[in-house]
Parts: C-alpha cells; sequence; structure tokens
C-alpha cells in the first residue's frame, strides 16, 4: 500500500462517492414509491453488475483469479453484495434516511473492530469507551421522540436492518483488503458484485416478473439508473481503490460526512425532519467515533512516562 499522508486525489474522490451516496438515498426513497425493494433493488444490481464487468471487458483485464480465491471472493461477493442489499434495501424502506445515514456513521467502529479481531491493530480502553459511547447514540437514533424506548421489531426494524447491515459492509471492507493488493479495484467489485447480484436473483426474481415496466415514471427510472451507475458502479470502485490506497480506517472516516449531506438532500426532497433525539444521537455517535479511531491518542500521550533526565 502507497503511504499517502497528507490529503489528495483519493481523498478527494472519496468525498464525491460520498456525496453521491448521500443523494442516493433519497432518490431510492422517492424511487420505492412505485417499485417494491426487491424489484428496484433486483434491477439495479443487476445493471451496476453489466456496466462494471463490461467495464472489466474493455479494459481486458479478464476474469480469472486463483482457484485457492475463489471460494473466499463468493463469500464476499454474498455478504457484500447479497446479505448486505437485502438487509439495506428493506431497512431504508422502514426507516427514515436521516436514520440510514447516521447510523451508518458507525462503519468505522466495526472496522476498528474486525482489524482488532485480525490483530491488524489493538484498540485501546479510550476507543473501547468511544465503542460504547456510540452505542448509547444509535439508542437515541432509533428512539421515538416524546416516547418511552422499547425494543418493538415494528418499531424499528428499520432501523435494526441498517445496523446489521453495517456490519457486514465493515466485514467485507476488512477482509478485501488482502485481495486488493493482488488485483484491481473495478475487478474486485466485478466480481464481488456480480456473484451478490446472481445469489440475490432468488429473492428478487418473483416481483421483477410482476413488475409492469410502463407504469413506473421516468423519474423512479431515472432514480434506479443513477443508483446502479454512480451510487454503485461508480462508487463501490472509488471505495475499494481508496482502500487499497490509503486503508481501510481511513477511507471509512470519511462516512462520518455522510449524514450531513443526507440529511440536508432528506429535508430538501423528502421533507423529512430531524429530530432533537437523533440530532443527539448523532453527535454522540460521532463523539464515539472520533474516540474510537484518534481520540484515543490524547490518551495514550498522556499515559507515557516521562524520561527523567
Amino acid at each position: 500500500m502507497e503511504e499517502h499522508k497528507k490529503f489528495g486525489a483519493t481523498d478527494l474522490f472519496v468525498l464525491l462517492a460520498i456525496l453521491f451516496w448521500a443523494i442516493n438515498f433519497t432518490f431510492i426513497k422517492l424511487a420505492l414509491r412505485e417499485f417494491s425493494p426487491q424489484q428496484f433493488n433486483g434491477i439495479r444490481l443487476f445493471l451496476a453488475s453489466f456496466i462494471l464487468i463490461f467495464v472489466l471487458f474493455i479494459r481486458k483485464e479478464g476474469f480469472s483469479v486463483p482457484k485457492s480465491d475463489l471460494w473466499k471472493i463468493i463469500v464476499l461477493g454474498i455478504i457484500g453484495h447479497t446479505a448486505y442489499q437485502l438487509l439495506f434495501i428493506h431497512g431504508l424502506n422502514w426507516t427514515t434516511v436521516s436514520n440510514t445515514s447516521i447510523i451508518m456513521a458507525m462503519t468505522p467502529l466495526f472496522i476498528a473492530l474486525f482489524s482488532t479481531l485480525l490483530k491488524h491493530e489493538r484498540i485501546h480502553w479510550a476507543g473501547w469507551l468511544g465503542i460504547f459511547i456510540s452505542f448509547i447514540g444509535f439508542y437515541f437514533v432509533i428512539t421515538k421522540q416524546g416516547e418511552s424506548f422499547h425494543f418493538s421489531w415494528e418499531a424499528s426494524k428499520g432501523d435494526l436492518m441498517i445496523f446489521t447491515g453495517n456490519i457486514l459492509w465493515a466485514v467485507y471492507t476488512v477482509f478485501s483488503k488482502p485481495f486488493l493488493e493482488k488485483i484491481s479495484p473495478i475487478k474486485w467489485t466485478s466480481l464481488t458484485l456480480g456473484i451478490g447480484a446472481l445469489f440475490y436473483l432468488p429473492f428478487a426474481a418473483a416481483d421483477i416478473l410482476r413488475l409492469r415496466f410502463n407504469e413506473v415514471s421516468s423519474l423512479s427510472w431515472a432514480a434506479l439508473v443513477y443508483s446502479a451507475l454512480f451510487a454503485i458502479a461508480i462508487c463501490y470502485v472509488i471505495w475499494y481503490t481508496s482502500v487499497k490506497r490509503i486503508g481501510n480506517s481511513r477511507t471509512a472516516i470519511y462516512g462520518n460526512i455522510n449524514p450531513v449531506f443526507s440529511v440536508f438532500f432528506a429535508f430538501i426532497i423528502l421533507s423529512e425532519q430531524i429530530t432533537f433525539s437523533q440530532i443527539c444521537g448523532a453527535i454522540i455517535i460521532f463523539g464515539g467515533v472520533y474516540l474510537t479511531r484518534s481520540g484515543y491518542l490524547w490518551f495514550k500521550k498522556k499515559e507515557q512516562p516521562t524520561n527523567a533526565k
């Protein structure tokens, strides 16, 4: 991996991807007024896969991978593009854009956890405190303002699906890193997305066959094409190019900016209102993420003994 200490082109492209993803949440909510979740997601996954495979074919990179890696690629494709997408599309359908984006800001915490489990890094006690604090923030986000909190599946199923999908996305990101040392980000994304879309087909086929294409508005079709081309095909390549160049943690931290844009677009286009409990939850989550990813260094400096002269 190249060392990129300063803000550069890679960082700019990741910020562009975050902007694409932020408005994508709102576009999906608009499209789901006319598509079922499985119709929308099934079509966009196959469209995005076709785009990437076509680009890979034009680049003449080929599709071959070592046989020893094949089963791992299949498993990660299912985790990152089948299971994750099932949870994401139903979760977003059942919750708000604001909640979705705030919960997904917890991604760096899960990446830190899995990196620790894989012994890539160790989490300082202050980092563990940051993780605990972020879960308190999650509590505030999924609590309905003015209501007593209770774990009702009907009330919280969308938020819990986004939360679980977030964990799967972190697993996919962390375990992708070794493969990106051997193959290009576009090839990695094309292979895993193609596999994920293939395994997604059984969940979406019946809904797609029932779809009356001519009854869907041009606006919803435009949202679907945008989501396939920009939010998946382009943004996934940008994301894993960044993972390859600057690493998991530095890439993931940019996700903290996503809620700012997402809430803005949801307010402007969907007239979504953000509640006081959501604002509190977002602040707490961001504080926990900062403590886990960077803030713990302040405590480490305090703990270092000074050398007597």
